[in-house]
C-alpha cells in the first residue's frame, strides 16, 4: 500500500510509536516533530512485510533478529541527516584557525616530551553520509606537512548504516561543496567522474567510519575507541533527544575528551546550562566548548539559558542545587550512571565473593563503588579469581582514560595467570591509542594463538593493519572475523566488544572490506 505525505498517525498510534522509538535509539518526536515521525513511520510500513499499523508496531517489538533488521530499517527513514563539507563557515574557520592548530602544537611538545610519535584523535558524532570527518581530514592534511610521522584516529559514528555505506564510498555530488571553503579544495582533493566527485584514497583512509547509537552504545569505552578523545563533533544531532537524553549524552561527551579537549555543537544546540561543565570559548560568529576543569559560572537570570524545549523552572531549580567540585567534576544536573541503588546500602548476597559483588555493580553503573569494593576486599578474593579481578579493574581504568594503571593491572595479571586472552587483549588497545601500533599487533597476535576463536582479536587486528596500509594483511584478518560470525546467531553479542551484535559487526566488516577493495571470495 501507497502512503502519501498526508498521511497521519491518530493521537494514540502517534504516541506509543513515539515512545517506542525513544525508548529504543532515544529519537524523541514532539508534537512539533510529529509529521517527521509520520513520515518515517508510514515509509517503513510500505516497505515491510505487514499491511497495518497494529502489526507493524507488534512486529517492530517483537524479540527477533528480523524485528531488529526492521526497526533498523525505520531509524534510517527517521534519520536522513543532511549535510555537506565544511558546514558552517563560522564553525571550521574556528577549527582551522584555533582548535586545531593549538591542538597540534599541544600534541607535538607533549609527544617530544615523552618521545613518541604525536597522535590525535577526533570524533564525528552523527555524521550522516561522511562529508563531515572528511572536511577533517581534509584539514589536517593541510595543516600537518609530515602527517605520515603522526597517529591519527578521525572516527565517524552514525546509527544510520545507509548513510554509513555512502560514507565509505566517498562518492559525492555538486551539493555536498555548497561552502566555498569546500569548492576551493574540491579541485585538490578529489576526482571528478561524470556529474560525481570522489574523494582521493590518502584522505579516505584517513577516517574510520562504525555504526553506533548513542543511547545503548554508553561511552566512554575502550572497547569501541571511544575514549581519550581531542575533539568531539556533534551537530544538530541531540536536537532529536529528550533533555534527559541530552544531559546524559553531555556528560559522557565530557568524561571521553581529554583535558583541554573540545566540544563542539550545532549553533541550534548552545545552552550555558546543559554545557556548564565546559568553559564556553567564543568566536566570531560561534561559540565552542573546552573541557578545562573550569565549570562556566552561573548566571543570575537562568530563565534566559534554558532551552525553549525544556521544562525550565525545574532544570533551573535543579541546577542551582548541584555542588561543583572540580576536582572530581560532573556536569550540574547530569547524573553518573550510578542505577537505582544506595550505595551505602550495597550488601554482597550469600557467598557472593568480591569480584563479583564488583561485577554486579559495574552492571549497575556504580564504577567507584566497584574499584572500591576489589581494592578493599581484594585479599578475600579466591587465588584463582585475582586475575581476572586485576583484569576487570584494568577494563574500567582505561575507560577512565588511566592508562598506566590499566597497563600495569594487565601485566600483573599475566603474570598471576599468562593463558588468560584478556589481558593482552587490554594492552593492545592501550598500545593503540598510545600510537605503538606494532606492539598491539603483537599483543593481539598472543591473543588469537590462545584462542583462535576470538573474533573482536582478529577484527581489531585488521583494524591495525589497515591503519597501517597493509591491506593484504587486513582482508586476511577482516575475512578471518567474518568466517567465524557466519554462523552465529544475528543478535549473539561478541565477546569482548561491549555489547556489539554478530548481524552489526558483519555488517561493519562488510563494509571495511568494501572499501579497502577485497577480492571477491
Amino acid at each position: 500500500m501507497k502512503y502519501g505525505t498526508d498521511t497521519k498517525l491518530g493521537y494514540g498510534d502517534y504516541l506509543r510509536f513515539r515512545d517506542m522509538v525513544t525508548r529504543r535509539c532515544g529519537l524523541y518526536f514532539p508534537d512539533k516533530k510529529r509529521a517527521d515521525l509520520e513520515l518515517g513511520i508510514f515509509k517503513g510500513l510500505e516497505n515491510s512485510r505487514v499491511d497495518n499499523l497494529d502489526a507493524y508496531y507488534q512486529f517492530l517489538n517483537n524479540d527477533t533478529s528480523e524485528s531488529q533488521m526492521e526497526f533498523d530499517r525505520l531509524v534510517n527513514f527517521l534519520t536522513i541527516g543532511e549535510t555537506h563539507f565544511f558546514r558552517d563557515t563560522p564553525q571550521f574557520d574556528a577549527i582551522a584557525n584555533f582548535v586545531l592548530p593549538s591542538l597540534i602544537d599541544r600534541k607535538r611538545e607533549e609527544a617530544k616530551a615523552a618521545g613518541t610519535v604525536p597522535q590525535l584523535r577526533l570524533w564525528s558524532a552523527g555524521c550522516a553520509s561522511g562529508e563531515e570527518p572528511y572536511s577533517l581530514a581534509i584539514l589536517l592534511h593541510e595543516l600537518i606537512p609530515d602527517l605520515l610521522n603522526w597517529h591519527i584516529l578521525i572516527l565517524g559514528t552514525d546509527i544510520n548504516d545507509k548513510t554509513l555505506d555512502k560514507a565509505r564510498q566517498a562518492v559525492y555530488s555538486d551539493w555536498s561543496f555548497r561552502e566555498s571553503r569546500a569548492l576551493a579544495l574540491r579541485s585538490i582533493y578529489f576526482t571528478r567522474h561524470d556529474k560525481t566527485y570522489h574523494l582521493q584514497d590518502n584522505i579516505k583512509r584517513m577516517v574510520t567510519f562504525a555504526q553506533q547509537n548513542l543511547i545503548e552504545d554508553k561511552f566512554p569505552a575502550i572497547h569501541n575507541n571511544l575514549i581519550a578523545m581531542d575533539m568531539i563533533i556533534c551537530r544538530n544531532v541531540m536536537i532529536y533527544f529528550a533533555t534527559e537524553t541530552v544531559q546524559e549524552l553531555i556528560h559522557q561527551y565530557y568524561e571521553t575528551l581529554v583535558n583541554q579537549g573540545w566540544l563542539i555543537v550545532g549553533h541550534s544546540e548552545p545552552s550555558l546550562m546543559l554545557y556548564r561543565a565546559f568553559t564556553a570559548q567564543t568566536f566570531p560568529g560561534t561559540l565552542l566548548y573546552q573541557k578545562t576543569g573550569k565549570p562556566t559560572a552561573v548566571p543570575d537570570d537562568w530563565d534566559l539559558l534554558v532551552p525553549a524545549h525544556t521544562n525550565g523552572r525545574h532544570q533551573i531549580d535543579a541546577v542551582k542545587s548541584v555542588k561543583i567540585e572540580t576536582d572530581t567534576f560532573v556536569s550540574p544536573a547530569l547524573p553518573r550512571r550510578t542505577g537505582l541503588l544506595n550505595p551505602a546500602k550495597v550488601e554482597p548476597t550469600v557467598n557472593e565473593d568480591p569480584y563479583h559483588v564488583a561485577l554486579r555493580l559495574l552492571s549497575q553503573g556504580q564504577t567507584q563503588l566497584a574499584i572500591t569494593t576489589l581494592q578493599n576486599d581484594f585479599d578475600k578474593l579466591p587465588r584463582l579469581h585475582r586475575p581476572y579481578a586485576h583484569c576487570l579493574l584494568a577494563r574500567v581504568y582505561a575507560d577512565q582514560g588511566k592508562g598506566a594503571e590499566a597497563r600495569r593491572l594487565a601485566e600483573l595479571a599475566i603474570t598471576e595467570n599468562n593463558l588468560l586472552t584478556e589481558p593482552y587483549l587490554i594492552l593492545s588497545m592501550l598500545d593503540e591509542h598510545e600510537g605503538h601500533l606494532t606492539t598491539a599487533v603483537a599483543n593481539l597476535k598472543k591473543v588469537i594463538y590462545l584462542d583462535s576463536h576470538s573474533v573482536i582479536a582478529h577484527f581489531n587486528l585488521g583494524m591495525l593493519y589497515q591503519r597501517q596500509n597493509q591491506l593484504k594483511d587486513a582482508r586476511r584478518a577482516f575475512r578471518n572475523a567474518q568466517n567465524l560470525l557466519a554462523n552465529q546467531p544475528p543478535e549473539t553479542l561478541i565477546p569482548d566488544s561491549g555489547e556489539t551484535t554478530v548481524k552489526r559487526l558483519s555488517k561493519t566488516i562488510s563494509g571495511l572490506l568494501t572499501v579497502i577493495g577485497a577480492p571477491e571470495g
